[in-house]
């Protein structure tokens, strides 16, 4: 490949090459970067979401349910003793002002039918129940659309059986608003559903390949200011004298013998120069020898 072209050539060539293996190197190490960075920062709005609900259900059963039983115990209120009724309503008042965002709670045998879990979400419920995990983190995909996810089970605990033992146990209003299907024969300790937070990764990561683009586009400059500034260095140091050389030595072999090598630097055409002069000076001295 290299064999047929001139030093000037080669040099370019080895440079391209290096281009292209390092502008892949680094977009590939960059994009592996900014990906990771997408995922802290995703995780880090998922925790926040789900640290803002799980602190709205636990001021529900802590402070807002026992005040409602205690002065209405008769009265069917689920907005302030249904954790799941006042999360879901929360999250949809969210959705309004930041649409992209999800909030789910989802179980395989929901009160409430838009609680029913899809296929992602069912199976992570059953990796809860196998007690193959304790969490799930990652990249999923929702609607064509990419989200970073993190799900945490439900355990049903006995401020859930009250409403999910029996459709006889339940407040009658609750069973005649959502039916007696669904929802009801849950176990003390179950796993019965599990809270998922989607935030969306598609923003950040057209952001991260936007910088991958300046980044991209910055280094190609640079390369290429620094190949134009390679090739005036190589023509000046290398090309021009090697050239000089080559000219010196074609005259001289023509017998112009007054043709001197004339180098200006200390380093290996400066050696070629004085091993061509000292050539010359052996050739002169076997002319004379041959003219005798």
């Amino acid at each position: 490949m290299f064999r047929n072209m001139t030093i000037r050539k080669r040099i370019m060539a080895i440079l391209a090459i290096v281009y292209v293996v390092s502008l892949s190197l680094a977009v590939g190490g960059g994009y592996y970067v900014l990906r990771q960075d997408t995922i802290r920062e995703s995780l880090e709005k998922t925790e926040i979401f789900s640290a803002a609900m799980s602190s709205s259900a636990k001021y529900l059963t802590s402070a807002i349910r026992p005040k409602v039983q205690e002065y209405l115990p008769d009265t069917y209120f689920p907005e302030a003793t249904v954790g799941i009724f006042m999360l879901t309503t929360i999250a949809k008042t969210v959705q309004e002002q930041y649409p992209e965002y999800i909030y789910r709670i989802a179980s395989p045998n929901p009160l409430n039918p838009e609680n029913l879990a899809d296929a992602f979400e069912e199976k992570v419920i059953k990796s809860f129940e196998a007690g193959e995990i304790d969490s799930w983190r990652g990249f999923v995909q929702r609607e064509g659309k990419e989200f970073y996810a993190v799900a945490t089970p439900m355990v049903a605990g006995q401020n859930c059986i009250w409403c999910h033992d029996t459709p006889e146990a339940a407040h009658p209003k609750m069973v005649e608003q959502y039916g007696t299907r669904s929802g009801y024969g849950y176990a003390l300790g179950d796993v019965v559903g599990t809270r998922v937070v989607y935030v969306p990764t598609e923003v950040a990561l057209q952001q991260a390949k936007k910088k991958l683009g300046y980044f991209a586009g910055g280094f190609s400059l640079f390369f290429l200011l620094a190949l134009i500034a390679v090739d005036r260095i190589i023509i000046s140091s290398v090309v021009r004298p090697i050239e000089k050389i080559v000219e010196v030595a074609t005259d001289i072999s023509r017998g112009k013998m007054d043709r001197e090598f004339e180098v200006n630097t200390n380093d290996e055409i400066r050696a070629l120069a004085d091993a061509f002069k000292r050539m010359k000076v052996s050739l002169a001295k076997a002319m004379d020898i041959l003219r005798r």
